[in-house]
């Protein structure tokens, strides 16, 4: 049973754990303050994982204030290496590691994997992405693991989780989206997903349940492990799929009413819906959706046809489903007529939702987007100035940042060994010359 600190008002008071010490408190709700400290400021997080989902994963702890520890090969991670073949494309390990400390460790070695034990025994939460069978051969396994540190939460992320009957097959990205369904579903079943929702996704989710954990464990004093299926997370989004298995059972008879097939209701390129759309401008294309009866109404005064709100075969929403194809027509011909300036001027002053298409360097300089601090800089000693993304939380009472670029390889070694597990520099130097660091 954990301990509980009285308190005299819940209104007034917050719920709170500490690593150290288990006990549930409540604590007064302090002032609001930008630079209030990170409630994850105490948290410490292992990071084994490469490519790219752990990475997601891990860089979202860190940037809400979590010390993560990222452990690489004395060679460095796979994604390292790759950019290393290309002169300056390390800046890129940055989008994904900034505000993290680097060491470099040899788990192949006996010394490497006790060297990794004792840091798990100080710290909170360890991600890994490997393939299955992978920690267990080195003994660095979550039931293992826990014998060193029952607190610990033990986060991993591979293609199709760790059980059922391809547990055991490799993965990647774009197998995920495969085998989900969501190739298919974005009419793209013969190349390869333009973002790598799969890695990138799979890893925030890992982050959630690395945070609920957190809480848990600040109530029960207990550590987990988590198991994030790539497969899982993508199917979880995969909207064409759930729609079908949940409408099943009126399959035929909803059909019926919508004149068409509503799994592709909204994707159906031969058939499309004007009220849900991209169109092309004179300078481009830019997105227009007219869900709801008063937007409809609002969109047909802005194109300069108000008679078609009264319109009888436009009355509701399954109506102009079945009559989309002269709409549609009418709002391309509109829109061609007009810059993606005025269509969004126009469409903004009538309350009508819209938003250009686009293009790479298009959404690397977005107003919006710099408004929101979604663009962000860091310093490299070697690099200069590399830009990242911003941190897409915002909170009224604490304050997240962008505060370092991803550590060099083996970067913050001697600093981790020396202050965390009491190293002097010259045992760190022996390691190094035994090749485990």
């Amino acid at each position: 049973m954990i301990p509980v600190c009285p308190a005299k008002s819940q209104q007034a008071y917050e719920l709170t754990f500490h690593r150290t010490h288990p006990t549930i408190c409540y604590e007064k709700t302090p002032q609001k303050n930008e630079n209030m400290e990170s409630p994850l400021k105490n948290i410490r997080v292992i990071d084994l994982s490469h490519f790219l989902s752990g990475p997601r994963c891990t860089q979202i702890l860190a940037d809400l204030g979590a010390e993560v520890i990222k452990i690489e090969p004395p060679m460095g991670e796979e994604m390292r290496l790759i950019t290393f073949l290309m002169p300056g494309m390390e800046r890129l390990m940055s989008v994904f590691h900034r505000n993290k400390k680097g060491i470099t460790l040899n788990l192949k070695t006996e010394k490497g994997r006790e060297i990794l034990k004792q840091l798990v025994k100080k710290s909170d939460v360890l991600v890994e992405n490997f393939s299955k069978g992978i920690m267990d051969e080195m003994g660095l396994d979550y039931e293992s693991l826990k014998a060193i540190n029952p607190r610990l939460i033990y986060a991993s992320i591979s293609g199709f989780g760790r059980t059922g009957p391809l547990s055991s097959r490799p993965s990647f990205d774009i197998i995920s989206q495969a085998t989900s369904g969501i190739m298919f579903a974005l009419d793209q079943p013969d190349r390869p997903p333009g973002v790598f929702f799969g890695d990138m996704v799979s890893g925030a989710y890992c982050a959630v349940a690395v945070l609920y954990a957190l809480i848990a464990r600040g109530m029960n004093g207990k550590g987990q492990s988590i198991d994030i299926s790539m497969q899982d997370v993508m199917y979880y989004h995969n909207y064409r799929s759930l729609v079908k298995k949940s409408v099943e059972p009126v399959w035929d008879q909803v059909t019926l009413t919508l004149g068409k097939d509503p799994e592709q209701l909204f994707t159906d390129k031969k058939r499309r819906m004007f009220f849900w759309n991209s169109y092309k401008a004179k300078d481009g294309y830019i997105a227009i959706v007219v869900i709801t009866d008063p937007q409809w109404k609002r969109l047909a005064n802005v194109i300069g046809s108000p008679e078609l709100k009264d319109e009888e075969k436009y009355g509701n929403f399954v109506l102009r489903i079945k009559n989309s194809p002269k709409a549609l027509k009418i709002v391309k011909e509109w829109t061609a007529r007009h810059t993606m300036n005025e269509i969004e001027d126009l469409l903004d002053k009538a309350d009508v939702p819209c938003g250009r298409v686009q293009d790479v360097d298009g959404a690397n300089r977005d107003l919006q987007l710099e408004a929101r601090r979604m663009y962000e800089e860091v310093m490299h000693p070697g690099f200069g100035g590399i830009a990242v993304p911003g941190i897409p939380f915002k909170f009224s009472e604490t304050k997240t940042s962008v505060s370092s670029p991803a550590p060099d390889l083996g970067q913050h070694t001697v600093e981790v060994l020396t202050s965390l597990l009491g190293m002097t520099e010259e045992e760190v130097k022996k390691l190094k010359d035994e090749d485990v660091l």
